[in-house]
């Protein structure tokens, strides 16, 4: 087969897993993984969104979304509510999941810490230039 180059997709998938397992090991003693703390913590910083405007918000499907917030509900950390006259509900971070939030903060900042280090002062041109690539493609 003819060489074709490294595929930027897989790269940043393999990227992204990685990342993920390290945020996650980080955020387990605390019961989050890190994609229900940044659901939470993007949720906490918004005024009682929709399950729509919440997944634009995050960029997520509104099914995936869905599952991801379930747990979250089921633990008391995420309250819904139905809104008057809609189908939609509103939703929104309960003090025990701003709690949770505040206790899982120490150990998101760690595993921060330690990408932060990996790319030194590479981060911000990387983060400039994610941000490029989400917005043109």
């Amino acid at each position: 087969m003819e060489d074709i180059g490294p595929c930027i997709c897989g790269r940043l998938r393999r990227t992204s897993r990685a990342l993920t397992r390290l945020y996650d090991e980080a955020l387990a003693p605390v019961g989050l993984t890190v994609t229900q703390f940044s659901v939470t913590r993007t949720l906490a910083r918004m005024e009682t969104p929709t399950l729509v405007e919440l997944a634009e918000a995050t960029a997520h499907e509104k099914s995936a979304l869905w599952r991801i917030l379930q747990p979250l509900v089921k633990a008391g950390w995420i309250a819904t509510a139905a809104e008057t006259g809609t189908r939609a509900q509103r939703l929104s971070v309960t003090p025990a999941g701003l709690e949770k939030l505040t206790d899982a903060l120490p150990h998101w900042r760690a595993a921060q810490a330690k990408v932060s280090a990996t790319l030194g002062d590479r981060e911000a041109a990387l983060i400039a230039l994610l941000k490029e690539v989400e917005t043109h493609v």
